[in-house]
């Protein structure tokens, strides 16, 4: 902390800020972390999370920042917020983060803060989903958002978070359509079992038809089914982007749009599960214009595809690389590998999350 201090007591040209605690409660020295006197005039993208900020009127904060000329801002205490609501006129970026404490909560300065951001246009919320669900906020915003996003927890934080997640359903999402006419990208937490949940699917297709990227995080529930739980692939993204397009197109024909062709571009496929490794997915509209006009598009795993463009889809020299890749190439187009069929090779990741793996074997 004390290094981090000097370094900002000097680095007045600073345009982004990103301060995280990694401790398991809040860390109180960050009301001391930028000192009286010091100034951070260009400061534009400001993320905070883990400091606890309730004095906030008597730190450096206050006048260091140029609080109206931010348009990032990222946050997971809320009890300093109603300081800073008058000055922030040209916010347009805002993420609210679910505080570690509930001492850190203050809902109605939350809500009231979000209000009174009248150029508000990408609002991003970890945690605290269930209160912007209850609350009033889409009916004051929502008209104006480009970017909605909704998660209970972030990726890097399922193997450490449990409990009961807030599950946006059907009339909620239809909400959504009806509220925020104007959004451009949409993400949202689902349930899985042993197969898609088409009811609610097709909700996001006929209420959300004017999107342009769609963001799932699908938690994967146990099935009692005799095909087991879903297997998420490939070919079963593929299935799932196929029927959100028939499905949008339908409903922009339905409704006489002079463009009866879906805008989705992009749907991004990721998945929650606390005792299992997660993987991400994404398809993408073709970029060839005859393909793109039948909703064709291109998917892959975002793990693999970084793996592939890093060291090629040739011989690699590391053994333990080269049996990775192609366990993990088995993995993204037929499903979940046994247990042993991979990790036997790398017994020291072997509790590890795949991207910290995929991260710590790239350095290799």
């Amino acid at each position: 902390m004390r290094e981090l201090r000097k370094a900002l007591a000097t680095c007045t040209n600073l345009q982004k800020l990103s301060v995280k605690s990694i401790s398991d409660t809040a860390i109180r020295g960050g009301l001391t972390l930028i000192e009286p006197g010091v100034q951070l005039p260009r400061l534009r993208l400001l993320k905070i999370r883990g400091l606890e900020l309730a004095d906030y009127n008597s730190s450096g904060w206050s006048k260091a920042v140029d609080w109206d000329a931010l348009e990032y801002f990222e946050t997971s205490d809320t009890t300093f917020l109603h300081f800073i609501m008058p000055s922030m006129k040209m916010l347009r970026s805002l993420k609210l983060i679910e505080p570690r404490s509930v001492l850190m909560i203050d809902e109605e300065a939350l809500l009231n803060f979000v209000y009174g951001l009248p150029n508000l246009e990408h609002l991003s919320v970890v945690g605290l989903t269930d209160l912007v669900m209850a609350s009033e906020l889409l009916k004051h915003k929502g008209g104006t958002l480009r970017t909605l996003k909704l998660h209970e927890y972030e990726p890097d934080e399922r193997r450490i978070r449990s409990g009961c997640r807030t599950i946006p359903n059907e009339e909620y999402i239809r909400r959504l359509g009806n509220m925020c006419t104007q959004l451009n990208t949409c993400a949202i937490d689902i349930k899985a079992g042993a197969s898609w949940p088409w009811k609610l699917l097709l909700t996001i297709a006929e209420s959300l038809w004017f999107l342009v990227h769609l963001e799932l995080d699908i938690e994967l529930q146990p099935s009692k089914s005799t095909t087991g739980s879903l297997q998420v692939t490939l070919i079963t993204v593929r299935q799932l982007w196929d029927f959100l397009w028939t499905n949008i197109a339908r409903v922009r024909e339905q409704r006489n749009h002079i463009i009866s062709i879906p805008r989705l571009r992009t749907l991004k496929i990721s998945t929650s599960d606390p005792k299992k490794d997660s993987l991400r997915f994404e398809a993408r509209l073709s970029e060839r214009d005859d393909l793109a006009a039948k909703g064709h598009a291109d998917v892959v795993c975002l793990e693999l595809e970084g793996l592939r463009n890093k060291y090629g889809d040739g011989p690699l020299e590391n053994k333990g690389m080269e049996i990775f890749r192609r366990d993990l190439t088995t993995r993204v187009e037929k499903g979940p590998i046994l247990p042993n069929q991979t990790w036997e090779h790398f017994d020291q990741f072997q509790a590890r999350p795949l991207r910290t793996t995929l991260t710590e074997m790239a350095e290799w």
